[in-house]
């Protein structure tokens, strides 16, 4: 159901819809944020937090209404409009058959008892010939007998035991193949029932999500998506989706690092099938990373030698090339060099990070160096703003570090499945403001380290000034890569090179 919302002029045009995978909030997302927070904090305290989802419309009648609900949480709270996931007709699945499997279980028991029970015997008696060879009185002819009879009879009970081991796994085969086939039909009638639209066209959901019911864990992660549903109930309504967003609500899980009330881009992975249906027909606003604002950036070199060379990359753009076609220091690197051995790349810089990133300019300086970061025998450091000052002046941060499945590019907090990374840092300076700088220095090198060691409430509880993945957004990152230390691997002298932190 939608909620009202103060708006301007109903006879005001409205620009391009939200770009999903990368925006900064409307100011009507921003108030209908608001009444939802104001919602939820009277009736969901003590709940687990949640990522909200905002669609705002222009309604038929022209005044402005917005829809909400969760994202990957089954509320059940009214406010919420209902995902597909709870839309779903229940599940309908029955118990198969298995008594094939168990008919064939007992038939291999009993044909491994038989087995193993004569091949007993047969060993007995054969040790009973043994020492009638030995004593010199014996029937060589009944001996003979004995000993054939044993043979194949051990290999008559061997291949029936074979052939029940065989119908054994026939049967779990055709157990798992029923099994399979059972459930992708309850998939397609429960995905099928559900009918969607956009502004032009109705489908089912088995209609934009067959290829997926052979994975379940994100078919289910797409069903609890929240954004779709909305443009779904919105089109429904004959209502003309304006703006959209998702934000942080409550308390943060002990893996994640969220920022409170703060707007955080659609995770592709999740949205991007629905979302390409749902938004047909509809002009969205361009996408800020596709335009290429280093086309003519003309490069800093802060350091060249014959082996090596060091650029300092500005915030934003991409270490190596990405999806998009937009300039990036890797093709820079290899346009200026294009007579370089081997491959020149040796580390990168997130694209929100700046400062330094080396590249190699033959096989032998690529492979001593490739060897060294891998050693963590080149020292880095790093400046960053922090959002406040951390509890202590300095010390070290621990927290292994993985992908978060279906949101990437964020990464998360996991002991089990987390690779190792650790963090030194030490405290420059408290601002005015009460933002801190900061050292960082960096003794492994996994994605999003400094930042997600920075944000997390095991590290330094401290967003990085400007994260918009684990704080909050602002004109750019502040985190910059500011020197590099480590020996040259032609000269063996020991190399410091710098680029002072621009902020």
């Amino acid at each position: 159901m939608f909620k009202p919302l103060e708006s301007p002029a109903a006879s005001e045009a409205f620009g391009p819809l939200t770009y999903p995978y990368h925006y900064r909030p409307h100011p009507l997302v921003m108030a209908a944020r608001d009444h939802i927070r104001a919602h939820l904090n009277e009736h969901a305290q003590n709940q687990a937090g949640r990522l909200v989802s905002v669609l705002v419309c222009q309604l038929p009648d022209n005044s402005i209404g917005y829809l909400a609900t969760c994202d990957q949480f089954d509320s059940t709270d009214p406010f919420f409009e209902k995902t597909f996931w709870q839309q779903l007709p229940e599940e309908n699945l029955h118990a198969l058959d298995t008594s094939r499997i168990e008919k064939a279980f007992e038939e291999k028991l009993k044909a491994q008892e038989k087995y193993l029970a004569f091949k007993e015997d047969a060993q007995a008696r054969r040790a009973h010939r043994k020492e009638q060879r030995a004593s010199g009185v014996f029937n060589r002819e009944a001996l003979i007998a004995s000993s054939q009879y044993d043979s194949g009879q051990l290999e008559r009970l061997k291949l029936k035991y074979l052939l029940t081991l065989q119908e054994e796994e026939a049967a779990r085969s055709d157990f798992q193949h029923r099994t399979h086939v059972l459930v992708e039909n309850e998939w397609k009638r429960r995905l099928g029932a559900v009918t969607v639209q956009n502004q032009n066209t109705q489908k089912t959901l088995l209609d934009l999500l067959a290829s997926f019911i052979n994975r379940e864990a994100l078919l289910r992660a797409i069903l609890r998506t929240a954004l779709p549903s909305l443009l779904n109930e919105a089109f429904r309504q004959n209502a003309k989706p304006i703006a959209m967003g998702q934000f942080w609500w409550g308390p943060v899980a002990s893996f994640d690092a969220r920022a409170e009330d703060t707007f955080y881009a659609f995770a592709k992975e999740r949205h991007e099938k629905l979302l390409e249906f749902f938004l047909q027909g509809l002009t969205l606003e361009r996408n800020a990373l596709a335009i290429d604002r280093f086309k003519n950036w003309h490069p800093e070199i802060v350091y060249e030698d014959d082996d090596l060379v060091a650029f300092n990359k500005p915030a934003g753009m991409l270490s190596v090339p990405g999806k998009l076609p937009v300039t990036d220091l890797y093709s820079v690197a290899m346009a200026l060099y294009p007579n370089a051995t081997g491959p020149m790349l040796l580390h990168r810089l997130d694209m929100s990070t700046s400062g330094i990133v080396i590249f190699a300019k033959n096989k032998d300086a690529h492979k001593a160096m490739q060897v060294a970061f891998s050693r963590g025998l080149v020292r880095k450091r790093y400046i960053a703003v922090l959002e406040k000052a951390p509890v202590n002046a300095n010390g070290e941060i621990n927290l292994p570090l993985c992908l978060n499945p279906y949101e990437r590019p964020r990464q998360m907090v996991e002991p089990t499945y987390g690779r190792e990374a650790h963090t030194l840092y030490k405290l420059l300076n408290v601002n005015s403001d009460g933002t801190a700088r900061v050292a960082f220095y960096p003794k492994t090198g996994r994605t999003h380290q400094l930042r997600l060691h920075a944000a997390h409430i095991e590290g330094l509880n401290a967003p990085i000034v400007g994260d918009e993945l684990y704080g909050h957004a602002a004109d750019r990152l502040y985190l910059h890569a500011e020197a590099l230390r480590f020996t040259h691997p032609s000269t063996g002298a020991l190399i410091t090179i710098e680029a002072p932190c621009p902020f």
